[in-house]
């Protein structure tokens, strides 16, 4: 399999860029959170590089995920790009009163004990709604792991959706998209070409990450 970049522009070195969003891509927010949303990630001197590719469905792995800061760079990340984002959490953690903002932050429900596991519970929100972008973090948990799991594969193959690899590069302060992909189905010819996108990006704390190189 040839993975294909779907990437448009990549930022210089120490530039700002937050890409401009096709017109299929599911949107959220408005010019003021998109503007409140950049200004944070320049002060705090992180950037956007690769862009999304204009379609309605898809899957984004980001990684490597070792701390809570990752999904603070995510929610600013979609913000500042305008894009909706959805995720999955446990069914209980969307009973009142917050399960109202669950959904709102764009949360989806997994009930565990359903005899549909959690990779059919999702593959049936894609088939379920016009437009989904959902973000999963393959190692599942921020904690150390020798491997992936390997459920957003399956995932994107039964939904028939392209999945796009994402970084949190803590030492490059970059949050980075980069190949854009269709899987084949063959998961051992596949994993190591999308892990390959991952050498040498640099975890908040590399100690706990199998993937990525550790900060000098």
């Amino acid at each position: 399999m040839t993975v294909k970049p779907d990437i448009t522009y990549l930022p210089p070195e120490g530039e700002t860029l937050v890409p401009q969003l096709g017109d299929n891509v599911p949107r959220r927010g408005g010019p003021a959170a998109r503007s409140f949303a950049r200004l944070v990630m320049r002060l705090s001197g992180w950037r956007v590089e690769g862009t999304l590719p204009n379609n309605g469905k898809l899957l984004i792995i980001g990684a490597p995920h070792t701390s809570n800061w990752d999904w603070v760079l995510v929610m600013l990340t979609a913000y500042s790009l305008g894009v909706r984002i959805s995720w999955m959490a446990k069914h209980t953690l969307f009973k009142k009163p917050f399960g109202g903002i669950m959904r709102w932050l764009g949360g989806i429900a997994i009930d565990r004990r359903s005899k549909h596991g959690t990779v059919q519970q999702a593959i049936h929100n894609f088939e379920q709604k016009e437009k989904l972008v959902l973000c999963i973090t393959p190692e599942g948990t921020r904690s150390k792991v020798r491997e992936w799991k390997q459920g957003f594969y399956h995932i994107a193959h039964g939904a028939d959706v392209p999945v796009v690899v994402a970084a949190f590069d803590y030492g490059r302060k970059a949050v980075r998209f980069g190949p854009t992909f269709k899987p084949t189905g063959n998961l051992e010819a596949d994993l190591p070409i999308i892990k390959s996108f991952y050498d040498g990006v640099t975890a908040r704390h590399p100690q706990f990450s199998f993937a990525t190189t550790p900060q000098p």
